[in-house]
């Protein structure tokens, strides 16, 4: 199946599991649904080509991971989604995510849009243009800054939408610590590694993301909820299945109406944000 020309994507995550976005969402238009597209990395994780007041865009559930595609290189998760994404030209991406606090201020249902990131992963692909040229493929070299990393146009949209929905607390700035998992962290690694150093919130799948976002020439930013306190944070009580089942059937529709808020008030032409301007072709292959 050819890969549609959109600007606009959606990458999902465990923050809207549940919810039925796009196609069970008001005003949405589904154009094509269960999309699989070749890869140099292997078939990718299905696609949904949708609509909602005109703007088209591209979803792939829980950050292109399945049962037979994992999140770890090689051949990862990431690489087959944004090759996809490349080649569909996509210039605005939003992505969303549970999280754990590891900042004792932030509670359960509080909503973060971070404005920065520390990445504690040692597994996840760094270049989708180097993973693309040991695959054989040509493909511009690109180097790039991570000022900016994440979008203040989108996040700014973000924050206004998780309001819109119906969430206690919104916070429009915060630091992000990504998580290998796919356990999650002992007390010890909550205190010394994230509480101490300045991390807000403790993650899994922001990178290598907003990484990939940066070096095919796309804004990208997050929305990213607290399920949970860190491990040791405020409780060593609590039960991880129950406790996630009955939160995300609590705050997956918001997180998603919060995502549809932001689709339906972006520009995918708008280059105000600056954010292109942090990327360059490289001398280096």
């Amino acid at each position: 199946m050819s890969i549609p020309v959109v600007k606009v994507a959606v990458i999902g995550g465990s923050a809207i599991i549940g919810s039925g976005f796009p196609v069970e969402f008001s005003g949405v238009e589904v154009i094509e649904d269960d999309m699989t597209h070749d890869t140099p990395f292997g078939p990718s994780a299905p696609f949904t080509h949708a609509s909602v007041d005109g703007l088209e865009f591209l979803y792939v559930p829980f950050h292109g991971i399945t049962p037979e595609i994992r999140n770890t290189e090689p051949d990862s998760a990431s690489e087959r989604l944004f090759y996809v994404l490349l080649r569909a030209g996509v210039k605005k991406i939003i992505g969303c995510a549970l999280c754990g606090s590891t900042n004792r201020l932030l509670d359960p249902a509080d909503v973060v849009i971070p404005d920065g990131f520390v990445d504690y992963t040692t597994k996840r692909a760094q270049s989708l243009t180097r993973s693309l040229r040991a695959k054989g493929v040509e493909t511009e070299s690109i180097m790039y800054r991570l000022h900016q990393a994440l979008c203040p146009t989108l996040s700014s949209l973000l924050v206004e939408g998780s309001k819109e929905a119906g969430f206690p607390r919104v916070f429009s700035r915060g630091t992000v610590g990504v998580a290998e998992g796919p356990r999650l962290e002992s007390p010890s690694e909550i205190r010394l590694r994230y509480t101490e150093a300045g991390i807000d919130v403790v993650t899994m799948n922001l990178v290598p993301e907003v990484y990939f976002a940066r070096e095919i020439g796309a804004c990208y930013a997050a929305l990213e909820l607290v399920s949970n306190y860190g491990e040791g944070l405020v409780s060593t009580e609590w039960s991880g299945p129950e406790a996630f089942k009955e939160f995300q059937r609590r705050w997956a529709r918001p997180s998603a109406e919060a995502i549809l808020w932001a689709l339906r008030r972006l520009d995918p032409d708008d280059d105000g944000c600056g954010c292109s301007t942090h990327r360059w072709r490289s001398i280096i292959t």
